[in-house]
């Protein structure tokens, strides 16, 4: 097995299994559509608002895509696998959760502009929004597959995935959601824009092998 065709593989997985992924988007077109109606349909609130809502509605649905990451990996067998395949393990699981990234935020960028529409978005501020999915989005996935990983070897798992990564997704929503307020009322908005980066590289480095020993003691207990 090359890294190729683990990339591969991992592909055509995903799209056999592609009605997750569709959940989760249709989660994220639900909560961004009820959210108006329970709280204030009004064009002043929602164009404050706006990125909250999508923000927060982004965080969940990524948080329903990734909560079965490693399960069935880990049930058929694959994870070891992977152990012993001889390939640099952090990096399998950095494919892995750039095929999961593909699969959600492209389509997800596809239906943002009537996201937006719907919202009251500006035009300025859907561009920023796309920005900050852009550049916090990877954090969102790379935090998340530890949690998954944390999680693998557990029949109810879910709920704790929430509990362990929902905390650490607030930083992430903090930023990016003042970068498109901020874009709203014209103020500077590249230092927020900077910090999602920053945290994005930080995740980066750090959890590809905070997932590896994970799914390492998930598979050796």
């Amino acid at each position: 097995m090359t890294y190729f065709s683990f990339f591969k593989s991992e592909s055509l997985l995903l799209w056999r299994h592609k009605q997750d992924t569709l959940n989760a988007l249709l989660f994220f077109v639900i909560v961004v559509t009820l959210f108006p109606l329970g709280i204030d349909a009004t064009p002043d609130f929602l164009t404050v608002s706006a990125g909250g809502i999508i923000w927060c509605a982004t965080s969940l649905a990524v948080l329903m895509s990734i909560s079965r990451m490693y399960r069935e990996d880990y049930e058929d067998g694959s994870l070891e696998q992977w152990l012993v395949s001889g390939l640099y393990l952090p990096f399998l699981i950095l494919l892995k959760v750039t095929v999961q990234w593909l699969f959600m935020i492209a389509p997800l960028l596809l239906i943002l502009p009537i996201v937006g529409g719907m919202l009251y978005l500006s035009e300025e501020s859907f561009w920023v929004l796309v920005a900050t999915l852009l550049l916090g989005s990877p954090s969102l996935f790379l935090i998340g597959s530890i949690g998954a990983a944390l999680t693998v070897s557990l029949q109810q798992g879910a709920m704790l995935l929430m509990l362990l990564i929902l905390p650490m997704y607030i930083p992430i929503l903090i930023f990016a959601t003042s970068a498109i307020k901020a874009s709203e009322i014209g103020l500077p908005y590249l230092g927020s824009l900077a910090m999602l980066l920053a945290i994005s590289l930080l995740s980066l480095v750090f959890a590809p092998f905070m997932a590896a020993a994970s799914i390492k003691a998930s598979v050796n207990e």
